[in-house]
């Protein structure tokens, strides 16, 4: 027997309405109310009502009008979110610091704070306690309400439970005290995903990812971690579990890796690898080399060096074409201290390991949100839910 076909009432239309206007105006950026009809297909008068609705909530406003060259006629005044719309606080991690910020829905960092703690060693009391303190400071500097917090964590997490199941980079944090804790102190939802995947979500809506169908946001550096996004969507899988691509063997008999398994692609595309490359070379500075350096030098082995670290890196990527075919790589971390002469690198590396009938077209961009990627990727986690389509 058939379910019974459940019928939306005259809100819940009006609900996903305003869901569809907010995510086109996070996919696309700043559009008129004629732009917003053609996209939904609608008459321009059904979203003039709808749009209209959102300015006199608080979440729109009015531009100034954008003439396109060579079209004639009064032209049109995008919408966009008001400045203190849509406003998230947002928490990453670095090595000695909790970073937290607040962000609006334009992906405008308002304010920003940094609790010195070294993280790969704290305890869960000490690290939840700076978490705590970062999200405070950055709550009380809000202009208007604050829709939720977002966590970005190196890690397997569950993003149903909020619940971190796994990091080596931040043991602390395994668990739900973080969530759990948040919850508490700030009467917040609070939404903590892996930080390659939130990356990912902070592109679609904030940098080189927005307007894409399909990419993948790619982490670079201590460690590598993927988030894709297929057909407009963050693929999380069925438990959070996905986008462990660093450890894919590269070498059937390459060096354990740290994970216990041999041969994975973060055994030879990483920090640690570059370092250690660089010190058998004697390379000046070995022992805190990065891409940036390593460009910085570019003559005799540390030439052949970075020419060999970009060939490793586009080996992982590689089978990212060949699996989903994105049009769009993102490289977040190292990679973009290495600037275009590593990007090209990887580029041309890249297209040496791809079958062209798989795809010849896609491009290799270094991520344009840089060192605010993690927290915009929080702050993503928290828009994505609240302006989700309702069901």
């Amino acid at each position: 027997m058939s379910s019974p076909t459940v019928l939306l009432s005259n809100r819940q239309i009006g609900d996903v309405n305003r869901s569809r206007v907010l995510r086109a105006l996070c996919d696309h950026g700043p559009l008129s109310r004629a732009e917003l009809a053609r996209l939904a297909g609608v008459p321009r008068a059904t979203i003039g009502t709808i749009a209209q609705g959102l300015v006199d909530d608080g979440l729109l406003e009015q531009t100034d009008p954008v003439r396109e060259a060579g079209r004639v006629g009064k032209p049109g005044r995008p919408l966009w979110f008001r400045v203190d719309a849509g406003l998230c606080a947002a928490v990453s991690f670095s090595a000695d610091a909790v970073e937290a910020a607040l962000v609006n829905a334009r992906g405008d960092v308002l304010a920003r704070v940094e609790v010195a703690c070294t993280t790969a060693s704290a305890a869960t009391r000490t690290l939840v306690a700076a978490v705590l303190e970062g999200v405070r400071q950055v709550v009380v500097a809000a202009p208007a309400e604050v829709l939720g917090i977002g966590v970005a964590v190196p890690g397997v997490c569950d993003p149903a439970t909020g619940s971190v199941v796994g990091s080596g980079p931040l043991p602390g944090a395994v668990g739900r005290h973080l969530s759990e804790s948040l919850e508490e102190a700030f009467g917040l939802p609070v939404l903590v995903d892996n930080d390659a995947r939130a990356q990912a979500l902070g592109e679609k809506w904030f940098g080189d990812g927005r307007g894409v169908a399909t990419f993948a946001s790619v982490q670079t550096g201590a460690g590598l971690g993927v988030g894709l996004v297929l057909d407009g969507e963050l693929y999380r899988g069925a438990d959070g579990a996905v986008g462990e691509l660093g450890h894919t063997v590269v070498q059937l008999d390459g060096e354990t890796c740290h994970c216990g398994l041999t041969g994975c692609w973060e055994t030879v595309a990483t920090l640690r690898w570059l370092r250690r490359e660089a010190a058998a070379a004697g390379l000046p500075g070995a022992r805190s080399l990065d891409a940036a350096g390593l460009v910085a030098l570019r003559e005799g082995a540390a030439a052949h060096l970075l020419a060999r670290y970009a060939d490793h890196i586009a080996v992982g990527l590689a089978t990212l074409v060949h699996l989903l075919g994105p049009s769009r790589l993102l490289l977040h971390g190292d990679v973009v201290g290495g600037g275009e002469v590593l990007r090209s690198l990887i580029a041309d590396r890249l297209s040496a390991r791809s079958l062209p009938h798989v795809r010849d077209d896609v491009e290799v961009v270094l991520s344009s949100l840089d060192q605010d990627a993690g927290l915009l990727g929080a702050a993503a986690l928290v828009l994505s839910q609240r302006f989700a389509l309702a069901a």
